[in-house]
């Protein structure tokens, strides 16, 4: 999950006194001054993808290089879209001109209709939808020259529509359901005080938690995996590691994307899903290997614990606000603008968004590496130090043991993810280069790093125990952590205060 990007989106939609557009321009100049500052990374993206296609159409031979120049482009145009929505927002009048264009009588005074502030990151939207559309050559391009190329690639409003539905589930919809709670709370400050809203709005987080899966099967165009020999495999598979699913899915991409993901916190609504380019590039023994990976998070109950870490450190953090605000009170310092929002909530989201980037992504690291372990389990048999595998061997169930077979398929699969996902096998050379593969990797790990430790694993099959049982102390010791912190932090709040403010 896109972590980082739903936080921003989230941050645009706070009543923030974003500055008035330059040069005294009115609510319409600064609306076309923002379109011609969204065009920019747009632009961008139509060029890169020019050079994309004109460089494959003349040499398809040099398809691994332009591959991984393209998307070392992309990751920086990603950064550059972030940096020029922030231009939009502050320096072309947009967030102000959401803010005061759009107020609309309330009793006595204006206010902004409720969910309107989610249109403050629009632009960045807009330039995402753009440059998706511009990428479609470029990605035809290389579609064309690789061994999917017997697929039918996408349509240019299929290729957008394919990313489109990914951020709408993933970063709009919590973003949408922020603003309409800000909407609420701005037009009907008493029911949301009310114990009934914020019962139900409890409720309401645990059903979409729950039920989010059926929402991303039609929306994401999931399918089920088809009858066969690589669904028997996977069946079986899961019956020998005891993991209960709701059903196993195929992700069609026409070849776009090689990765494999688990959804869903409860059996009848959990998925384990493999994109199409997976599923026509692994062996059966790494195919294995990626669904013990998934196997893992789901014995671990990964997704329950990342949401317990999330719900745990958002109640610590708004306790943290309310003993500020309190001892501020207590001092006598009383916030200015008659108490109104102003720019003191960004200092807040800047240490929320750091705190995701270090907290999270050291727990969510530790989850990745146990789950790596049950990786190498699925497809091990009994014997730690085999050479291979043949028909005749039996692999016992639970997944319990370690050997040098299934540990090295894993391995070999994470080679291959990160080649056919335009990486390299390996811990790339140079300090900078491994620093940056750290940080794109912030929430799982840079694949070369955990290839390594793969290798590792084979020739010794007690790290696997010491891994699994020094990451579970952690997991335990972090909500062990938060927990003691919240019960500290509400009792010298208040319960009754710290519950109203949730």
């Amino acid at each position: 999950m896109p972590i980082l990007p739903i936080i921003l989106v989230t941050a645009a939609c706070l009543p923030l006194p974003w500055p008035a557009p330059p040069g005294g321009l009115s609510a319409g100049g600064a609306v076309v001054l923002s379109l011609l500052v969204t065009a920019v990374p747009v632009l961008i993206a139509v060029g890169l993808s020019q050079w994309v296609a004109v460089t494959l159409a003349g040499d398809p031979g040099r398809r691994p290089d332009v591959f991984r120049t393209y998307l070392r482009g992309r990751r920086w145009l990603s950064f550059a879209q972030l940096a020029f929505s922030g231009l939009v927002l502050a320096g072309c009048g947009w967030g102000w001109t959401v803010w005061h264009a759009l107020l609309v009588p309330h009793g006595e005074t204006e206010l902004l209709p409720p969910g309107a502030e989610a249109l403050v990151p629009l632009p960045y939207v807009l330039m995402l939808l753009g440059c998706w559309a511009a990428f479609h050559r470029a990605d035809a391009a290389l579609h064309r020259t690789s061994r999917a190329a017997a697929r039918r690639f996408w349509s240019v409003p299929g290729y957008v529509f394919y990313h489109a539905r990914q951020l709408a589930l993933l970063v709009l919809f919590p973003a949408a359901v922020f603003a309409a709670h800000q909407g609420l709370s701005r037009w009907f400050p008493v029911t949301v005080r009310g114990v009934v809203y914020q019962l139900a709005a409890v409720a309401g987080g645990v059903l979409v938690v729950v039920g989010l899966p059926w929402l991303a099967r039609p929306l994401l165009g999931l399918k089920r995996l088809p009858p066969g020999p690589v669904r028997d495999r996977l069946e079986a598979t899961a019956r020998r590691l005891d993991c209960r699913l709701a059903d196993l899915l195929v992700w069609p991409t026409p070849g776009a994307a090689a990765h494999a993901q688990t959804m869903g916190v409860t059996p009848w609504a959990r998925y384990v899903v493999f994109t199409d380019r997976l599923l026509d590039n692994l062996t059966p023994d790494e195919l294995d290997a990626v669904f013990g990976h998934e196997a893992g998070h789901v014995h671990r109950s990964d997704t329950a614990y990342y949401a317990a870490f999330f719900v745990l450190s958002g109640a610590v953090g708004m306790a943290v606000v309310l003993a500020g605000e309190q001892l501020a009170a207590h001092w006598g310092w009383e916030p200015s603008a008659a108490g109104r929002p102003g720019w003191q909530t960004v200092p807040p989201v800047l240490l929320a968004f750091g705190y995701v980037f270090g907290a999270f992504g050291l727990v969510s690291r530790r989850c990745e590496r146990q789950a790596d372990v049950s990786g190498a389990r699925a497809g091990s048999c009994g014997d730690a130090w085999c050479t291979t595998h043949t028909a005749d061997t039996v692999l016992p169930p639970g997944g319990k043991h370690l050997c040098r077979c299934g540990t090295l398929a894993l391995a070999r699969a994470v080679d291959r993810v990160a080649a056919l996902n335009g990486g390299e096998a390996g811990v790339p050379a140079g300090l900078w280069a491994r620093a940056w593969g750290r940080l794109r990797a912030w929430q799982h790990g840079p694949l070369g790093d955990r290839a390594v430790f793969l290798r590792k694993l084979a020739d010794d099959p007690h790290l696997g125990d010491r891994t699994d049982r020094e990451a579970t102390q952690f997991r335990r010791a972090v909500l062990g952590a938060l927990a003691a912190a919240l019960l500290t932090l509400g009792t010298a709040v208040g319960w009754g205060d710290l519950w109203a403010r949730m």
